[in-house]
């Protein structure tokens, strides 16, 4: 059959033959393929029209002991040969290929696809080749679903074009994560549990599917279940979720009475993952047990006090929604109790949280990596945000990375950034740098303008460079209309209305907004506006726009390159018995250690606190600490505190937090050389009592900018105090909340206080970090 699209097929054999524009007829890209055509073939022939690379053979082969991630490739001159196992492993393989060629699709948006003015002559011997972490996804908390067709995307090309940017810079796993099983499970299974009430603790302990595993016919009901799924499941590998519910741990959760080996439920339910472990092959490299390691209260999240089988595949959750770990230290406990690999689930940049706002620090990507591959995690599931807008380059960085983690971070930065933005990629580099290291807030609006003005004049008006600049300048405008919004109906509409129009650019994750409770007013839940009259926002409507925008922008400020040296700190004075006492909020405080030995300390509360010490990889303690086991009791201020001393081992140059959870309470530093600092605004204190804090204005300051969200004088503070002991009166900006006050030069490179009443402040343009004890700096 002959196709009037150049594709001959003979005998399943697929030929795609394509003259090179400029070259001799009979030079040709061929592509031979003898299964249905798919995606990714149809990129590699689309991506490949106008081109000669020569003859392409596409073959699959047998899986053999093989993962699925896993590709055969060898370039020779103008002859390509692929082979393939698995759908994973021929789209690995395909946009491998394509890469090394030079095609690079750095955005789902339809300007961010980069292809090459020749193409790359790689030469490969024969290898087999993999990615660094077998299994790779993220997705967007809320989700890319409406739930009705809406006008301005009827067809949700939305998520289609999603879903094709993560192939094509190969997302794809193995083993997928498996969420939470335990409704599925009542629901599936409804009249057999009704009828076994004596399985459960209580009817919401029966629709979770929290079943007693210490009913044995419950536990087969349970394994017969999973069977089932196992049964309908196609595919080369298959991963089984075993998760409980949200809410383990609860009344409804009991633990077995009768069974001693079971001290927790972190051990009752992965007790249950072994069990169903045990109905499949231990060494079936094809098949995994799957749960997640995480959950509130103190031992949901531990690693089981027995081993598991090699079948059983944790994926770990370890820097949030748990409290049994400091989160390193998580992922250092699982990897020495996993007996194969495990995955690690991670929030970045969640809808949710950061309402697509840019709130990720793309320097942390290659330390992150390195510290999980180097602890047994073979799967990076991350939740995060579908918008390109805050989290475009950073994903593409991530995905890069995940597939070679022995990649150059800065060269694959420079290479997106020149790729992309040509003339303008310093000024690109300098705005997503500022996102990720010293994002301003309310005022980042009126930088981030800047920044792209200038790099809209480095490009030629209408080139690709030029046209991804604007996408971004449509995205700087909804981050400007996200502050501006004052918590009426009218407002929101507003910003939703916007959102439709530049829906198309893929900057924002539409669909989120649509179906969650993310913007206020919600009092009558999340009503938002239709779509009627909606168009989507051209070129002109953009650049018009961003020129209005830049018309009303608030002034920029200097923003201090000074970076903090904790060498350089020291107490002036004795430390003050009352300094280091607060109440309410779990305040972190943290020093770097001035030497190797020892640190004492005391640490007390007026009735009992929650202790605890940490480092980076290591938690040393977490006690309660209250009148049963303190070591003395002391009056200061007139109020009684039940103390309680502490040693532990420090390392020269090491960072360590120290930590109290919930009611007044107070830590004394025995040891000489120990300066303690904090960082306003984060986990911060109770405002009962919010303490004058010392904060150093470094020399070639000239004012210093804060956040403050209540007005000067408020309970008569409010006030940055001079080192002379002059209250400084604040200059308003044309920024909401947003403050200066000028530092004369007898002022600067001195220690100032900080004298309000309340957590939510912070410097924006001199480094966020204060004491409690008035220190002095050696710049």
């Amino acid at each position: 059959m002959i196709r009037n699209i150049g594709i001959l097929c003979l005998s399943s054999l697929l030929l795609f033959p394509y003259p090179h524009y400029g070259q001799s007829d009979f030079r040709r890209t061929m592509i031979q393929f003898r299964e249905a055509e798919n995606a990714a073939i149809r990129d590699l022939r689309d991506a490949l029209t106008g081109y000669n690379a020569g003859l392409i053979h596409i073959e699959k082969v047998s899986l053999d002991e093989r993962t699925g991630q896993a590709f055969y490739l060898s370039v020779d001159k103008n002859e390509t040969t692929i082979k393939y196992t698995t759908q994973n492993s021929l789209e690995n393989a395909i946009y491998t290929f394509l890469d090394l060629l030079g095609f690079h699709w750095y955005g789902p948006g339809d300007n961010w696809f980069v292809k090459p003015s020749a193409l790359r002559r790689p030469q490969l011997s024969g290898q087999w080749m993999e990615p660094s972490f077998r299994n790779r996804s993220f997705f967007g908390t809320g989700g890319l679903y409406f739930n009705q067709p809406q006008l301005y995307d009827p067809k949700n090309t939305y998520m289609q074009k999603w879903y094709d940017w993560k192939r094509r810079n190969r997302f794809n796993a193995d083993f997928s994560s498996v969420g939470h099983t335990g409704q599925a499970f009542y629901l599936a299974n409804k009249n057999l549990l009704d009828a076994h009430p004596e399985w459960f603790t209580g009817e919401s302990g029966k629709v979770n599917g929290r079943i007693r595993i210490d009913q044995a016919a419950a536990v087969r009901a349970y394994k017969d279940w999973i069977r089932k799924i196992y049964n309908a499941t196609t595919g080369e590998f298959i991963a089984l979720g075993v998760e409980p519910e949200d809410g383990r741990g609860g009344v409804d959760d009991p633990l077995p009475a009768k069974m001693p080996g079971i001290k927790n439920h972190a051990d009752k339910w992965w007790w249950l993952a072994n069990e169903v472990a045990r109905e499949y092959p231990e060494n079936d490299k094809h098949i995994v047990i799957t749960a997640y390691a995480y959950g509130d209260g103190s031992t949901n999240a531990l690693a089981p006090s027995f081993p598991l089988r090699k079948n059983v595949y944790p994926v770990i959750i370890p820097y949030a929604f748990q409290t049994a770990y400091q989160p390193d230290e998580m992922v250092r406990v699982w990897s020495k109790w996993v007996t194969g690999n495990m995955g690690l689930y991670d929030y970045w940049n969640i809808t949710q949280w950061s309402v697509g706002l840019p709130q990720f620090n793309i320097y942390s990507i290659v330390p992150k990596l390195r510290f999980w591959k180097s602890n047994k995690v073979d799967g990076i599931y991350l939740e995060t945000t579908d918008a390109a807008g805050p989290m475009g380059h950073a994903l593409w960085l991530a995905g890069q990375l995940q597939w070679d983690l022995n990649s150059n971070f800065d060269a694959l930065y420079k290479q997106y950034l020149n790729d992309c933005f040509d003339g303008a990629a310093a000024y690109m580099k300098k705005m997503f740098d500022r996102w990720s290291k010293n994002y301003q807030g309310t005022a980042e609006v009126a930088f981030s303008l800047a920044d792209l003005k200038k790099a809209s004049a480095a490009v030629e008006k209408g080139s690709l460079a030029w046209k991804r600049i604007l996408d971004l300048k449509a995205y700087v405008h909804f981050m400007k209309m996200y502050y501006e919004q004052n918590g009426t109906q009218q407002s929101k509409d507003a910003l939703y209305r916007y959102l439709y129009s530049i829906h198309h650019l893929m900057m924002v994750q539409t669909a989120a907004f649509v179906g969650q409770a993310y913007i206020q007013p919600l009092v009558n839940g999340n009503v938002v506006p239709g779509s009627n009259g909606i168009r989507p926002l051209s070129e002109s409507d953009i650049e018009r726009q961003f020129q209005q925008d830049l018309r009303s922008a608030s002034q920029t400020y200097h923003l201090s390159d000074f970076v903090f040296d904790y060498n350089k700190v020291k107490y002036i004075e004795p430390i003050a018995n009352t300094a280091w006492r607060f109440g309410g909020y779990n305040t972190p405080f943290y020093f770097y250690a001035p030497y190797t030995g020892q640190l004492n300390l005391d640490v007390g509360a007026e009735s009992e606190t929650v202790f605890s010490f940490f480092s980076e990889s290591k938690e040393f303690v977490r006690m309660n600490v209250a009148k049963s086991n303190c070591d003395y009791k002391e009056l200061v201020l007139d109020r009684g505190w039940n103390m309680k001393r502490f040693k532990f081992p420090i390392e020269k140059g090491k960072k360590y937090w120290l930590q109290t959870r919930y009611g007044f309470s107070r830590v004394v530093v025995k040891s000489e050389g120990i300066v303690l600092f904090k960082n306003p605004g984060e986990q911060d204190f109770d405002n009962y009592q919010y303490p004058v804090q010392y904060f150093y204005v470094p020399k070639e300051t000239s004012e210093i900018v804060f956040y403050d969200k209540e007005r000067e004088g408020e309970n008569d503070r409010g006030y940055l105090v001079a080192p002379d002991g002059t209250m400084q009166k604040r200059q308003i900006t044309d920024v909401k909340n947003i403050y200066k006050v000028p530092v004369a030069l007898a002022y600067r490179g001195k220690v100032w206080e900080a004298d309000f009443g309340h957590s939510q402040w912070g410097f924006k343009n001199i480094p966020n970090i204060t004491s409690l004890q008035k220190f002095e700096y050696g710049e």
